[in-house]
């Protein structure tokens, strides 16, 4: 073999050493280049989950917000409701009695209200009667004495 078959095979192994030097500084870019995503993943991400946190707090308290007032409003309407069927009874029943008290009327059925009076006065005469007739067997009582004396 000559000294020229010698040279490519040189020339040939700095080419390759090039080469693998190159592929080596290569491969290694791409590595830092993973660990650079990696790293700017990781700082975004946190990032990114502190962003969501807070805007998960607001949402959070934005539908608070809204359900309180939902609420709040629900039980007006459920006031407002109690207080209509409550006039609305009230009504009725006022309408009830009245024509109730009417047909009595109309039959000659005393009322309550005319009981109750009635009651009061036979009480009142009673004490009355009561009363009387205390004062009336005490006077019998000392005209009795004073007739036996």
């Amino acid at each position: 073999m000559t000294d020229s078959t010698k040279e490519p095979t040189t020339h040939t192994d700095s080419a390759s050493d090039s080469i693998q030097d190159e592929l080596t500084k290569r491969g290694r870019d791409v590595w830092l280049a993973g660990l650079g995503a990696l790293a700017t993943v990781e700082e975004e991400g946190s990032k990114l989950f502190g962003r969501l946190v807070d805007r998960g707090k607001e949402f959070e308290h934005e539908r608070r917000s809204e359900l309180q007032n939902a609420r709040k409003k629900a039980k007006k309407q459920r006031d407002e409701a109690l207080e209509q069927i409550e006039e609305a009874s009230e009504e009725t029943q006022t309408l009830l009695t009245d024509t109730v008290n009417n047909a009595l009327e109309r039959f000659g059925v005393p009322t309550r209200t005319e009981v109750d009076r009635l009651s009061k006065k036979v009480e009142t005469l009673a004490k009355q009667v009561d009363d009387l007739t205390k004062t009336l067997s005490e006077e019998s009582s000392s005209s009795s004495k004073k007739e036996s004396e």
